[in-house]
């Protein structure tokens, strides 16, 4: 059966517009479609290898973190940090070790707590309430009330830990805070 369609085509390896006989059509010629195959092919391959050496990486991290005692090269490989570091922290008194012969030895547990991170739990400081509009200046107003340049109000601000609100398009600072540091200033 025979059909005389003819539909504009991108080839999927050289990236040219070609016209196909049919839909399912994806290269321009023979050449880009042994082409595309090898460089299929190719891929695939690298892909394996790939996937077969993370394999192996993760095997090996699999057995050492069974373990309860690790020498210095399996605790280096698990913690991601050169034998040297794990050298000094020794020599620091930070780790504790046990010798058999000429092999050092490490309790996993004590690397674990050496690089544990503390937890801080955050107190959360309350949110001072909005004073009101009539109680607070835009920043336009501050700077014309005090004859202070925009980069010197917004410094002053900042450093004084000064809350800003912003409603609408409006940025407004409690009269309050303003004119104690400015009452300060010209004392």
């Amino acid at each position: 059966m025979s059909t005389n369609i003819r539909i504009t085509r991108i080839c999927d390896f050289c990236l040219q517009e070609f016209t196909a006989k049919t839909t399912k059509t994806k290269y321009c010629s023979h050449k880009c479609n042994s082409r595309g195959y090898k460089a299929a092919v190719r891929n695939q391959k690298i892909e394996t290898s790939n996937i077969e050496t993370i394999k192996v990486i993760n095997a090996d991290l699999e057995k050492i973190k069974l373990r309860e005692f690790l020498n210095i090269t399996q605790a280096s490989t698990l913690f991601g940090i050169s034998r040297r570091t794990i050298y000094r922290l020794i020599d620091r008194g930070h780790l504790n070790i046990a010798k058999f012969g000429t092999r050092t030895v490490i309790k996993k547990c004590d690397l674990e707590a050496f690089f544990a991170v503390p937890i801080i739990e955050q107190t959360l400081q309350p949110v001072q309430a909005f004073p009101g509009i009539a109680n607070c200046y835009t920043i336009s107003q501050a700077q014309s009330e005090f004859n202070i340049s925009p980069a010197a109000l917004y410094h002053l601000i900042h450093r004084h830990g000064i809350l800003k609100y912003s409603i609408g398009k409006f940025t407004y600072v409690p009269k309050t805070d303003l004119d104690i540091i400015f009452n300060a200033v010209q004392i």
